[in-house]
């Protein structure tokens, strides 16, 4: 895994521990010395962690980031799947994105190079906001089936093979269809095109 990817899991450390603490708030009676106390075992077991994923037995890392994206504690969850979406395995990387349309009810499309405003009119008509140079919504990750992600009516939104996300859409004359690919910053691309015309698509998996 590169050195970038261990500085951005290094900075998440320190936010986890953050969120940790402001997820758990002291009780007036609780020291400062105590509150430190917490939040130093607390480095300690992420330091652990972020140790183990490091290893080079990519059977360890693939069982570790498993468990990670499993347990109940949004900032364990988060960091396994930063580690998995910076990985080089396929493999781990396939869990990141799994595990950011199990878990997250909704994703963020940033729609790009349409031709002006007339072209975004889709991403309008789904409740997103558009400029002449781009627009953004936020999309229903759906339900997974056994098969694909799937709206109410059984009907498959999103399909997830490998780093390939496939997107979607149609209602009455309304439709729009992607083929994304995951980036080595763990951002999905690729085009969209819509029936108000064409353009780019990128859903950042780390948010």
């Amino acid at each position: 895994m590169k050195s970038f990817s261990f500085r951005y899991l290094t900075a998440t450390m320190a936010t986890c521990v953050a969120f940790s603490l402001t997820a758990t708030a002291p009780s007036a009676q609780t020291s400062t010395s105590d509150l430190l106390e917490k939040a130093k075992k607390q480095a300690d077991q992420i330091n652990e962690i972020l140790r183990a994923l490091q290893t080079a037995d990519a059977n360890t890392q693939y069982a570790l980031v498993k468990v990670l994206l499993e347990e109940k504690e949004p900032a364990l969850v988060r960091i396994g799947r930063e580690f998995a979406l910076f990985s080089t395995n396929p493999v781990i990387q396939n869990m990141a994105i799994q595990s950011v349309f199990n878990t997250n009810p909704q994703v963020r499309f940033d729609v790009t190079g349409g031709d002006g405003l007339e072209s975004y009119g889709w991403v309008e008509y789904v409740g997103g906001v558009a400029t002449a140079q781009s627009a953004s919504v936020m999309v229903s990750t759906q339900t997974y089936n056994g098969t694909c992600w799937a709206a109410s009516n059984r009907s498959c939104v999103f399909y997830i093979r490998g780093l390939n996300v496939q997107y979607n859409y149609a209602f009455n004359s309304w439709k729009a269809q992607a083929d994304l690919t995951l980036g080595p910053d763990g951002v999905l691309r690729g085009p969209i095109l819509m029936n108000t015309g064409r353009a780019m698509l990128s859903i950042d998996l780390k948010e």
